[in-house]
């Protein structure tokens, strides 16, 4: 509550910028019907692009902001939160956020 009452007076912070362009990209291309199991149906293929250009965007932008590793959790946990908001199923959220975890704590290749 505290948080939603700074937001307010302060502005959104550049993490929740993120993690707003992330959930309306994957709303738009792959929608929490579609995640279910519901309407149109895509490739395993094409679902596994989708997912990868999302996190891919949400790891360049981690970067671009220096995330420590509290920076990278907010941003883990706040795109979880949304996905819920949005009515995904849970073990989508989950395997989503398990990606998103592991791809942001990469070290960066020589």
């Amino acid at each position: 509550m505290l948080r939603k009452l700074l937001q307010r007076l302060t502005g959104p912070s550049a993490i929740d910028v993120t993690v707003q362009a992330l959930v309306r990209e994957l709303l738009r291309r792959y929608p929490p019907t579609m995640a279910s199991g519901e309407g149109r149906r895509l490739s395993p293929q094409a679902v596994t692009n989708i997912l990868e250009t999302v996190i891919g965007k949400a790891v360049t932008k981690s970067k671009e902001l220096e995330l420590g590793v509290v920076g990278k959790a907010r941003l883990t946990n706040d795109f979880k939160w949304a996905l819920k908001d949005q009515g995904y199923p849970e073990p989508f959220i989950d395997l989503l956020t398990e990606a998103l975890v592991v791809y942001m704590s990469r070290k960066k290749e020589a």
